[in-house]
């Protein structure tokens, strides 16, 4: 009876644990290939962001992953990196994960670059190169799309396809992940992918806070469970 008891609590938890949830931005400007883009526009400057998940949760739980992008329209220069964002939910603060923690990570990026558009090819048949679009640049709006194709070869022929994919992800995701950068007004708009940990998030509304100067830009995205 109580190790009846002891693996009727064991799988209880082990299915709470892999709760699926919906992911529902509010205020969508528009889309794009189905990547859903969000505006925010103030006086001095103007943030988007750019969301391709609409699932999180369940036995991979991945990181939340999206695209920011931001311009300054007037006013002295703005450094922008991770430190500029904070997001939140039911109160409590979410961690945004760093540049190192991004190289660091046994993640699998795989599925969320493949919906932004980019490829991450499995290992290459013996002697042959795969050209890889390396850098993403953002979607319409003020953000100017170019899709730039940078050589980067993939030699590693004994690595398992799986891994050699999930490898290729998290360099491309580290290539393009949101660093220092200087925004200026003669300069155009910039940005990166920016990952927040699944480690504490649930259904509830996520709040996205970007500070540029004295201004602040909201994004509120709904989590909801399956």
């Amino acid at each position: 009876m109580k190790n009846t008891l002891f693996f009727a609590l064991l799988i209880a938890f082990f299915l709470a644990g892999c709760a699926t949830y919906n992911v529902v931005p509010q205020n969508i400007a528009r889309y794009d290939k189905g990547i859903e883009i969000l505006d925010s526009a103030q006086p001095n400057s103007k943030v988007q962001l750019e969301i391709s998940q609409n699932k999180l949760g369940g036995l991979s739980n991945p990181p939340f992953v999206f695209y920011l992008g931001a311009q300054i329209l007037k006013g002295p220069d703005i450094l922008l990196d991770t430190s500029n964002l904070s997001a939140s939910q039911n109160g409590k603060n979410l961690d945004i994960l760093t540049y190192p923690q991004i190289l660091e990570s046994n993640e699998d990026f795989s599925d969320v670059l493949q919906d932004f558009g980019i490829p991450t090819p499995p290992a290459p048949i013996s002697n042959t190169n795969i050209i890889t679009p390396l850098f993403y640049y953002g979607r319409g709006g003020f953000l100017a799309y170019n899709m730039m194709f940078s050589p980067f070869i993939i030699s590693d022929f004994s690595s398992q396809q799986m891994m050699q994919e999930q490898r290729q992800a998290r360099k491309i995701m580290a290539a393009n992940y949101l660093r220092k950068t200087t925004l200026s007004v003669d300069g155009k708009a910039k940005g990166g992918f920016v990952a927040i940990s699944p480690k504490n998030i649930k259904a509830g509304t996520m709040v996205l806070k970007v500070i540029l100067g004295d201004e602040v830009h909201y994004f509120h995205i709904n989590i909801e469970k399956k």
